[in-house]
């Protein structure tokens, strides 16, 4: 920021876990900008609550369908999320990535990794305001993500 000149513009980053609700309950980001862990070295894993010190298995696929649920509700409408979602080339199709009906998709963009795997740059932009029935969800195979580690390590 320093080399843009732009560093009386930064207010600051906050680093958090989406899947426990936030001090507020109403839109406050005007961005979410986030490279979530793919569960490569170990498996991704979910906290309990704070009576419960458990560990239960966090597919990706859940992973990205909360980040998603996060974004509609804590974005500014015209909000934008911006993350890598990690695929296996070969099983990729658009009608794989998450959506949510206040979330509308701006860009997707590969990084290839290997021969066999890759991750998308995805950009969304809150379109409207978050109603409480609204959920993210996958119309496609989640394969392709949603058991990314395993079919990266070749265990389908």
């Amino acid at each position: 920021m320093i080399s843009y000149g732009l560093e009386t513009m930064y207010l600051g980053a906050h680093s958090a876990d989406f899947s426990k609700p936030l001090l507020r309950h109403r839109p406050f980001f005007d961005a979410i900008v986030t490279d979530p862990p793919y569960g490569i070295r170990e498996a991704s894993l979910k906290v309990g609550s704070k009576d419960k010190i458990q560990q239960s298995q966090y597919s990706l696929s859940e992973q990205f369908l909360e980040l998603l649920n996060f974004a509609a509700r804590a974005l500014v409408v015209g909000g934008r999320l911006v993350y890598w979602l990690p695929v296996i080339r070969d099983l990729y199709s658009p009608s794989s990535l998450p959506q949510h009906p206040a979330l509308s998709l701006k860009y997707n963009c590969e990084q290839t990794l290997s021969k066999k795997s890759a991750r998308r740059l995805l950009v969304m932009v809150k379109t409207k305001e978050n109603c409480k029935e609204d959920s993210a969800y996958i119309v496609g195979d989640v394969k392709c993500h949603g058991q990314y580690r395993e079919l990266y390590f070749g265990k389908p």
